[in-house]
């Protein structure tokens, strides 16, 4: 059963990381993350520690994974996708529409058929020129899979049908959704809940086909149920002591009932026990 509100004193903190923006969660439920001095960390669930494994040239945000555990990294500020061996081996995966740059590659998500779908957040100036992508199975050049431009695309994620892309419009202050046709293709648009002052940044599916809503601002994580249209406060800390910034949102462990929470702005990732959620399992792919 969902405990609800969490106790943000029960949060542990797993430290030994550079202000980690993104989650990154394995075939095995492993956790990865990354730092802003350009680190790759995998996360020591055991333990409640980090150890970083790779260096990248510019910063990375959201992180997808394999199933050999090869991690494929948003390089926002290199403008492409990464791909991360286990060994810190690091290549270019996927590059923009035409081989041109992505403006701010933010985050990556795999479909059961091995193809990525790539959040390209645009220049974050208050225009809307943020883009989803999408990158064939092996990578190479990602075509533009919704034609209009999207308000500063932020988290990404597929509901457990994989009817629909659902992506975090941070600007916008929501959580919006875009249709999968059977071809694969883009349908309609659909703006799913609104948050007004709130800086909404990632999000996760449970097994329920409910939510999961980090928000930087205020420091809060939120559970929306699509059926009821119905918004709840899970746990918040207006102190920014135990809950800091929470950035984005995942379900680690072989169980997938571990949640964490990326803290941008502090040196820790949020871990939450004991919640009664189990996370929806995420698509981790055969790459050659």
């Amino acid at each position: 059963m969902m405990k609800i509100p969490y106790d943000e004193n029960d949060i542990v903190h797993i430290g030994g990381v550079d202000h980690p923006e993104s989650i990154g969660i394995g075939p095995h439920g492993e956790a990865y993350t990354t730092g802003t001095g350009c680190q790759v960390y995998r996360i020591d669930l055991a333990s409640n520690t980090a150890e970083q494994f790779a260096t990248t040239a510019q910063r990375c945000l959201g992180q997808a994974v394999d199933i050999d555990g090869n991690l494929y990294a948003a390089h926002c500020g290199g403008e492409e996708v990464l791909k991360i061996r286990p060994d810190g081996r690091i290549s270019e995966y996927a590059r923009g529409p035409d081989g041109r740059a992505i403006a701010c590659a933010n985050y990556p998500a795999f479909d059961r058929g091995g193809n990525m779908y790539l959040s390209e957040s645009g220049d974050w100036s208050g225009e809307i020129n943020g883009h989803l992508l999408k990158i064939p199975p092996g990578g190479g050049e990602a075509e533009l899979w919704y034609p209009e431009p999207v308000d500063t695309p932020n988290a990404i994620a597929l509901d457990a049908a994989e009817e629909y892309l659902y992506f975090v419009e941070t600007f916008g202050s929501g959580i919006a959704r875009i249709a999968i046709r059977e071809d694969g293709s883009a349908g309609a648009f659909e703006r799913v809940v609104h948050m007004p002052r709130h800086i909404p940044d990632g999000i996760a599916f449970d097994t329920e086909g409910r939510l999961w809503i980090a928000c930087h601002r205020p420091d809060a994580i939120y559970v929306f149920d699509l059926e009821s249209k119905r918004l709840e406060l899970f746990v918040s800390d207006w102190k920014g002591e135990c809950l800091r910034g929470p950035t984005d949102i995942a379900f680690a462990g072989p169980n997938r009932d571990i949640m964490l929470a990326a803290s941008l702005d502090n040196l820790c990732v949020h871990r939450l026990d004991d919640t009664g959620i189990v996370g929806l399992p995420l698509n981790h792919p055969q790459i050659s």
